[in-house]
């Protein structure tokens, strides 16, 4: 039998749970933003009000599914009685009415494809269609020879009305596009949590205008992902009627909406069109697009002259260094890209190959043993130094960014006006910085009201509380203060990027990114690298070069177990040798309790009895013990899966991590020494007279798989020279 991890029951909902949510969202919506409804979405909000409860739950089943077209014979709730009478109801009051032939593909779209091959069958001629189609080849069959009439349409079917100004309503809830309410559904099984930072939420838009400006944007970035080719098409062709942006939000929107489309069009190789769309953005990426296809498109001089207008005056960090490096390739015949000058400008430090899969880790050793303290930071600290400095503009009393329960990030970082609407706070926390064990006290005090408080900026971690402490206490305040100013000014594009290493030594602090074979450096990361070179933090690259390390230390293992099933099956022994330089340093061995019975063919395989390990210590016992004996050693073993699976699988019942590099004798040995019939364990050491008088011991077959390592690495020196 499997064994499962038990998953956590989810509540009962109860039964109008979905009625509760709609009628939570409409009133919110009500309550925030009644000075800017428009007359259709007041006369929705009143006539909803005054139906029938039975009535009003029909209507929010038929809002939370997909599509506006439905069966009154597939409509089932046992909690609404007389489905036919409420659906009659909402006739009568507006909210819902017959298919017509603005609607009639939608009714096509609404039925199965065994109703669709039924319907084909009862109105065209067989030769017409296959039921073997497609259900979409199969509706447009039907569009073109089936005319809508009253006649094709059964009786039992309605269609929802009122979508736009539910969905207008839904939008200005969310902020964005959404169809249902999903997330209070999700909230109310305790799937997400929704942390109310305030007490009382503002409204999102100041106007009408500006709402309506908004939801004309998010529909056209909602079309772009969701919608058809011919939506898409009338939205690109649309573009000189577009509404002007009058707000932060709709001018996010346009941009993004410009980028995209602007995207597509290059896919498809219409350059014009692309860089029609692209022109009307001032954005870096738009900026940048513009340049490289007039560049290509043999416009040299216009390309020149607009960057050198971005290297003197560029809307980001990153537009300045595309500028820069663009200019110096093109025009001043520099040979190599700013990426790789950084490159070549960087460590080279060597790393025994065992680590391929972990080249920050093996990074942080390989520092850490040159004496300095160090740390694995990437953005996880920067994003918590800034949440937690931040706290009160973000979440707290001052906040305004955030206008329901279910937003994690305010919208005023996600379209860069938090800086200008916080400008006085956020200076008077910078230079606070120069008062480190100061902030240190007030972000631990920000600590203790809010642990655990979900937010869309960081994760609770009190380990990357150690790192925050360090960087307060080690950095140089000016520049810490430059890069969180940055980052106020501009979050969405400093929240990712920074390198993947902190090294503190004599108390400086140097940040290094880890770049192994094959890597390349992002853009943001190029930018995130000389923004923390000018605010005056030592930064490099490192890159790695794999070597075989002689003097690695290696952690040769074997393990006898009750079967052969990680997680179902239990140890009864583990033998180690700890090899350095081809001799053995140290052993550690131990038989071990599997709190279960061996069965008796394990017994008979490996000499392990019940009577052996009636008095061993259980796994969790010598735990702690093993985890020092490997240290950061390599974890090597012939089958490496099967004894690293084992072992992993029991510090996990302990809720423990084990994590080490791994090297397999059996898969080495196969391509380096090939051509041997059999490659396992037995066979090898009397392939090369190795010792192996108790096999099925654990020690015994260690010591038996390290003399295997050792021939191994000699063959691997050998390739490397």
């Amino acid at each position: 039998m499997k064994l499962q991890k038990r998953k956590r029951a989810l509540p009962d909902l109860p039964q109008y749970y979905y009625h509760s949510n709609f009628c939570e969202m409409l009133g919110f919506v009500a309550q925030h933003y009644d000075a800017i409804l428009q007359d259709r979405q007041k006369e929705f909000l009143e006539r909803f009000a005054s139906l029938p409860v039975p009535a009003q739950c029909l209507y929010a089943r038929l809002a939370g599914r997909k599509g506006i077209v439905f069966s009154l014979k597939k409509l089932s709730y046992a909690e609404i009685p007389h489905i036919q009478k409420q659906a009659d109801i909402l006739r009568n009051f507006g909210f819902a009415g017959s298919v017509t032939e603005k609607n009639y593909a939608d009714f096509l779209n609404s039925l199965s494809k065994a109703e669709l091959v039924t319907f084909l069958m009862k109105h065209v001629c067989a030769s017409a269609y296959r039921a073997s189609w497609k259900k979409a080849v199969l509706v447009e069959t039907a569009l073109s020879h089936v005319p809508y009439s009253d006649d094709v349409v059964p009786s039992h079917y309605i269609v929802q009305t009122k979508t736009k100004a539910l969905n207008h309503c839904l939008f200005l809830y969310f902020g964005k596009i959404e169809t249902n309410l999903q997330n209070f559904t999700m909230r109310d099984l305790g799937l997400i949590k929704t942390p109310d930072f305030k007490a009382d939420y503002g409204a999102r838009f100041d106007s009408a205008a500006e709402a309506e400006v908004a939801y004309f944007y998010a529909n056209g970035l909602h079309s772009v992902k969701h919608g058809s080719d011919a939506k898409v098409a009338a939205l690109v062709d649309s573009v000189d009627t577009w509404p002007s942006a009058i707000c932060a939000v709709s001018s996010h929107s346009k941009d993004k909406l410009l980028q995209k489309l602007g995207g597509l069009a290059e896919r498809l190789n219409d350059v014009p069109t692309a860089l029609s769309l692209y022109e009307r953005s001032d954005t870096p990426l738009c900026n940048e697009r513009v340049i490289r296809l007039r560049y290509s498109a043999g416009d040299r001089d216009w390309a020149e002259q607009r960057l050198l207008e971005l290297i003197d005056n560029p809307g980001s960090d990153e537009e300045h260094n595309f500028a820069q490096d663009f200019y110096s390739r093109k025009y001043q015949k520099k040979r190599t890209s700013l990426v790789t000058d950084i490159l070549r400008g960087g460590d080279v430090i060597k790393i025994d190959e065992a680590y391929r899969n972990q080249p920050e880790a093996a990074a942080k050793r390989y520092y850490e043993a040159k004496g300095q303290l160090v740390y694995r930071t990437e953005n996880a600290m920067w994003r918590m130094l800034f949440g937690l400095l931040f706290w009160d503009e973000l979440y707290g009393k001052a906040s305004k960014g955030l206008y329901n329960s279910f937003e994690r990030v305010p919208a005023h970082l996600k379209s860069g006006e938090f800086y200008s609407v916080f400008k006085d706070g956020i200076e008077e926390k910078l230079d606070s910085l120069s008062k480190p064990h100061v902030v240190f006290l007030e972000l631990l005090k920000t600590i203790s009201r809010n642990h655990n408080t979900l937010n869309g900026i960081f994760r609770w971690n009190g380990r990357t509380v150690e790192k925050v402490k360090a960087l307060l206490l080690n950095a140089p305040p000016k520049g810490l203060s430059d890069i969180l100013r940055q980052m106020a000014q501009n979050y969405g594009s400093m929240k990712d990027g920074f390198p993947d290493l902190m090294c503190v030594n004599d108390d400086k602090i140097c940040f290094v990114e880890i770049k192994a074979e094959g890597d390349v450096i992002r853009r943001n990361q190029l930018t995130r690298i000389q923004q923390l070179r000018q605010a005056g933090f030592e930064t490099k690259i490192a890159r790695i070069d794999w070597v075989i390390d002689p003097n690695q230390i290696y952690v040769v293992v074997d393990v006898e177990t009750t079967g052969g099933r990680a997680g179902l099956h239990r140890l009864t022994e583990i033998g180690a040798v700890k090899i350095q330089g081809g001799q053995i340093i140290d052993e550690w061995q131990s038989l071990l309790n599997p709190e279960r019975s061996i069965p008796a063919n394990i017994t008979r395989l490996t000499g392990i009895s019940q009577e052996m390990v009636k008095d061993a210590p259980l796994f969790h016992e010598v735990a702690e013990d093993f985890r020092e004996f490997m240290g950061e050693a390599i974890f090597v073993a012939h089958n490496v899966n099967f004894d690293y699976g084992f072992i992993s699988s029991e510090y996990r019942r302990l809720d423990q991590k084990f994590r080490h590099p791994k090297l397999c004798t059996c898969a080495s040995m196969r391509k380096l020494y090939p051509g041997y019939g059999s490659y396992s364990l037995k066979n090898l050491c009397h392939e090369f007279e190795i010792d192996l008088k108790s096999h099925h011991r654990a020690l015994c077959d260690a010591k038996a798989a390290a003399e295997l390592l050792n021939l191994v690495n000699i063959k691997r020196l050998k390739l490397e020279a």
